[in-house]
């Protein structure tokens, strides 16, 4: 039995070396039919020259004879030949690995295919034989294999002619897995057959010459990433890891892993995937979606090229960041589904948000992930900060109820902002390095808000008053007490805070804000509110999910513009697919786990099933005389408050609302800063009747709106 391939490098000399005895045996068959003196006329490389090229291939001397030493040339290559077809055999059935012998065994290669990647590919090892290719196809332009040399080095005969269509068609392994390019070079009419056709190996091949191999095809880089588990932080339920375990072993099924961003996806998958000894191949759909469609095909190719080479499971990442919307459903882009015809193994995807694609092509094992209970996240905490204790690790847990993923960023984050002589990084370091992770996410579609303000600088009703300082306390407190009570439902508070403009309701969330230790986002609804079909969930989606752990409070100023009533006289799609926004707003507010004021003008306007799911539902008043009165003295210069100014007089005169006394103030002093003068009762009164009058009031009677 013939001794298999234990070197690469020794396989890689036999495999040149018989291409070359081949090349030469074909070249001096040629010089049998025609002179070498006419050859030459035709060739870019006189006789000589290969001649000499042939005999630095063999070591040895060119042969002569009324053959042209193409007999002597054939016997060696037919020894060759055979010596190198057995000891493939052999490391075939020896199972042996190496990056050569995988192509051969993974895409399950003819001998004649095996022997045309060979000659696309041995160029790339010594380009000498693009010379001898040149001399043989008697054309000076040639730059590598084409068709018609392929008919002369290995599909020789008549009958091999037809098997040489099927290998170089799209059906061929080698074209179908991206191992080689075929295209047509000449545009001449009736020049379409495989002869006229360019061959080229892949460059991702020459990569696997030297035996080392490449873990992914570089020129995929954008497109995938192989995922390598190390020493992760994550802990997932039994019974969880044992259906997504056993799920990624078949081929038969799609894995579907759906959950916010962060609850470790990914890494419940490596940790499936490894089980079997495999690794992941994470496919960013997103950047294939970007490709032309004509474009994808060879993309998706490559990709499944790799899969076969590296044995990785491939994952698409937050494919419903890439859904198309048809009617009411979602539904994934045509590459998934060229994806999935081509790959029959293994198969899993991740998903974001609530909405789930419709996918129809396997049947699905389908998990949802939750953000991890309070011990869990006590003992995270611990393994990525060792250094704290645990009743800093508890503090942290119950104030963030964040995915591992953010406490693993949260963790690098802090630490990587300390000197290495300072230590590992405090609670307060940790909480702000939280903060940091999710301003990212939410600065996208919000606006961080200064808190600068505390309860005592609110001028409200006294009902108001009770009412901010009850939200305050549940929203601090809700947790331990909806434990204690045993309450079902979501731990977020929702609040509706109505009224005229500028009585204080975006002041009044920012004063919450404060007394809970918590930064507030005020979400840009211009942002939010897409004409895309289906943007808008998504959108929404994105900033609930941002602050689902109450880390932060979102705010929605004037929210009747999204949170408004929905038609039951539906007219348009228009009109059902804002029913559909809006059904999607009442129940994710509802299932909303932190803080979210909505704040509104125009209190009739908002949805009454909206009103039912507010935990609070605050009305603020107009402010009364004295309430003006004392707006007016806070909102002043204190320079201004030396002079004679009759606040109550002002007070009961002009109804105006906080914001707009703080508008009279700043105009004010803008008219004495100009004219160096200081502020008075006149230039304030100058300065609110005209207020009025842009608004278009003919009197200053009655309230500013």
């Amino acid at each position: 039995m013939t001794e298999p391939y234990a070197d690469v490098a020794v396989h890689l000399r036999d495999e040149l070396r018989r291409a070359w005895l081949r090349v030469e045996y074909q070249i001096r068959l040629g010089w049998t039919k025609a002179p070498a003196a006419e050859v030459a006329e035709e060739a870019a490389v006189g006789p000589a020259d290969i001649g000499r090229l042939f005999a630095a291939a063999r070591g040895e001397r060119p042969p002569t004879g009324d053959d042209a030493g193409a007999a002597t040339v054939l016997a060696q290559w037919l020894e060759l030949h055979r010596m190198v077809e057995g000891k493939l055999r052999s490391a075939i059935d020896a199972k042996a690995r190496s990056p050569l012998l995988d192509l051969i065994s993974t895409f399950d290669l003819t001998p004649r295919q095996w022997a045309t990647l060979m000659y696309a590919l041995l160029p790339e090892v010594d380009p000498n034989l693009i010379v001898a290719y040149r001399y043989l196809a008697r054309d000076p332009s040639t730059r590598g294999l084409d068709g018609r040399l392929l008919a002369q080095l290995v599909y020789d005969t008549p009958q091999s002619r037809s098997v040489m269509a099927r290998d170089l068609s799209a059906a061929s392994p080698l074209v179908r897995n991206r191992l080689i390019d075929v295209t047509n070079v000449t545009t001449t009419p009736g020049a379409d057959s495989f002869v006229f056709r360019k061959i080229r190996a892949v460059g991702r091949l020459s990569q696997l010459l030297d035996g080392a191999g490449v873990d992914l095809d570089p020129e995929l880089a954008e497109y995938a990433e192989i995922l390598t588990l190390h020493a992760g932080v994550g802990e997932f339920p039994a019974l969880a890891v044992e259906r997504v375990t056993a799920a990624i072993h078949s081929n038969e099924v799609i894995v579907v892993l759906q959950g916010q961003r962060g609850l470790g996806k990914k890494l419940l998958l490596q940790q499936a995937a490894a089980h079997w000894g495999k690794r992941l191949l994470a496919i960013d759909g997103k950047r294939i979606g970007q490709l032309h469609v004509t474009n994808q095909m060879p993309v998706i190719r490559a990709i499944v090229r790799e899969l076969k080479l590296t044995g990785t499971i491939p994952v698409v990442t937050d494919v419903d960041d890439i859904t198309v919307r048809e009617g009411e459903r979602d539904e994934l882009p045509s590459f998934f589904t060229t994806l999935l015809d081509e790959w029959n193994g293994p198969m899993a995807i991740t998903i974001n948000r609530e909405r789930m694609p419709r996918v129809h092509l396997r049947p699905l094992v389908h998990l949802t992930l939750d953000v991890p209970p309070l011990d869990v996240r006590t003992r995270l905490w611990q393994r990525v900060a060792p250094s704290l204790d645990v009743a800093t690790a508890e503090t942290l847990s119950h104030r963030f109820a964040t995915p591992g993923g953010i406490i693993i960023a949260a963790g690098q984050a802090a630490a990587a902002g300390r000197m290495p002589e300072s230590g590992p990084p405090s609670g307060s370091e940790l909480e702000r390095a939280v903060a940091d992770q999710l301003h990212q996410r939410l600065s996208r579609l919000g606006k961080k808000l200064a808190t600068p303000f505390d309860l005592e600088d609110l001028i409200v009703d006294d009902d108001t008053r009770a009412a901010i300082i009850e939200i305050a306390s549940a929203s601090r407190e809700r947790r331990k007490i909806r434990d204690r009570f045993k309450l079902r439902g979501a731990q977020g508070i929702s609040v509706l805070f109505s009224g005229h403009p500028g009585v204080g309701k975006t002041m009044s969330g920012t004063v919450l804000a404060k007394r809970l230790g918590l930064d507030i986002y005020e979400v840009d609804l211009s942002q939010v509110v897409s004409k895309w079909l289906g943007e808008t969930e998504k959108n929404l989606s994105d900033v609930f999910d941002a602050a689902e752990p109450g880390h932060v409070v979102l705010l929605f100023n004037e929210a009747d513009s999204l949170f408004g009533k929905r038609t039951s006289d539906v007219k348009s799609s228009n009109d059902r697919y804002a029913n559909m926004e809006t059904n999607y707003l009442l129940q994710r507010l509802e299932r909303f786990g932190g803080l979210a004021i909505l704040t509104t003008n125009l209190t009739s306007a908002i949805d009454q099933a909206f009103k039912r799911r507010f935990t609070y539902d605050v009305f603020f008043s107009f402010p009364s005389p004295d309430m003006r009165a004392e707006l007016w003295r806070r909102t002043l210069p204190k320079s201004a408050t030396e002079y004679q100014i009759d606040f109550d007089a002002l007070a009961d005169r002009y109804e105006l609302s906080g914001g707009f006394i703080k508008v009279a103030c700043e105009r004010a002093a803008y008219v004495a800063g100009a004219d160096d003068t200081e502020i008075d009762e006149t230039l304030l009164r100058h300065t609110i009747e005209r207020m009025y009058r842009e608004r278009g009031k003919l009197s200053s009677v009655g309230p500013l709106e």
